[in-house]
């Protein structure tokens, strides 16, 4: 008799834990940990083979303040295979505050401000046969930071270039989201338009979608910028289909004092022309003609990378002007910081005090 309990207690504690884990979360709280509305982003994967009625509960707390937010959803289907919530989900369901202030901002805002939070979620059944008993649950630790603004670099605003199919660079998002992609939107400005009407209501002359980096060459098929047009640009970055954040929108005008061929450009080309919209690539060095009409003094330079900011430039070669005319040349093909392929920033300030930007693609000098 001993034996035969043992075995019911056995069976019991086994269909409970196949019951438990038949359902688990896809949830990931870099994206939808930010916002109330993302916490009902969570997928389900029901490992059972037939459908049921359930209910969702979502309990949201922070290291620092405690219970921040509980929701419970309404009774809705669970099918077999990976579920999304249903939509508009949240609007019915019962939604609790904790007394505190990250809750007050919540629920003033929609938004999570930064701080480590753990968000829970636990499925129960909805039927009458198995009411409440708990088909799956799962917890998620997260430290949440807010994502910087996306700043644009080039085109930079207000500026007037003479470039009519410029390369576009802005900074990555970070925090980093492994698989962010951005989306690039330029259109015309017509006179007596603000940018944001511009923007939302001209046909955009490039709207590129899926970049992988923070940085677009100006599509083969788009047309050329005219001179004298004004025009504007913003960058979206997001994952898969949830928007992450938006650039500012930034103009600049196509201006070129004098509509001549194009010259090819010698060894060493002046560092005022290099920087004003060019587009430069390094291959092995970088080299450019610059005047000095003070004694001589070493040149003050930093170069940082656009493709990983994260990256640090070392070892970067000392440099001396003398007065006159220099043919700087910056040798890099021995620097292991540089990466074939990767966007680089050169910013120097002159003995008059002058400073210079340089973007270009570095390129081995084997290729």
């Amino acid at each position: 008799m001993l034996k035969f309990y043992q075995g019911v207690i056995f069976l019991m504690l086994f269909c409970t834990v196949q019951v438990r884990a038949q359902v688990s979360f896809v949830f990931i709280p870099e994206l939808h940990g930010r916002t109330l509305d993302g916490l009902l982003q969570v997928k389900l994967a029901n490992t059972g083979s037939q459908s049921q009625l359930v209910s969702l509960t979502v309990k949201v707390s922070a290291a620092d303040a405690g219970n921040i937010v509980s929701i419970k959803t309404p009774a809705f289907q669970l099918m077999p295979g990976t579920n999304s919530l249903p939509g508009g989900l949240i609007a019915r369901s019962a939604i609790r505050f904790a007394e505190n202030k990250v809750a007050t901002i919540c629920r003033q805002s929609g938004y999570f401000m930064e701080g480590d939070y753990e968000y829970c979620f636990e499925l129960n059944a909805g039927d009458q046969s198995h009411q409440g008993e708990t088909l799956g649950d799962q917890c998620f630790d997260y430290y949440l930071q807010p994502f910087s603004p996306l700043l644009l670099l080039n085109p930079a605003e207000e500026d007037k270039i003479c470039n009519k199919r410029p390369p576009f660079f802005w900074q990555p998002l970070l925090p980093a989201v492994p698989g962010v992609q951005y989306r690039l939107v330029l259109t015309e400005v017509k006179p007596g338009q603000a940018k944001v009407e511009a923007l939302n209501y001209n046909m955009p002359l490039i709207n590129q979608l899926g970049i992988n980096s923070p940085m677009l060459f100006y599509p083969s098929l788009a047309k050329d910028l005219m001179q004298g047009k004004t025009y504007v640009w913003q960058v979206s970055a997001y994952k898969n289909d949830m928007l992450l954040v938006n650039s500012e929108i930034w103009e600049f005008t196509v201006f070129c004092e004098e509509e001549t061929a194009a010259v090819v450009p010698e060894s060493f080309r002046d560092i005022t022309d290099l920087t004003k919209g060019n587009f430069y690539v390094a291959r092995g060095k970088v080299l450019f003609a610059v005047e000095n009409v003070y004694d001589k003094a070493p040149l003050n330079y930093k170069i940082r990378c656009i493709t990983r900011p994260e990256l640090e430039m070392r070892k970067l070669p000392a440099i001396k002007l003398n007065r006159g005319n220099n043919h700087v040349v910056i040798p890099l093909a021995e620097n292991r910081s540089f990466v074939d392929g990767y966007y680089y920033l050169l910013e120097l300030k002159l003995p008059d005090g002058e400073e210079k930007q340089l973007r270009f693609l570095y390129k081995s000098e084997t290729e």
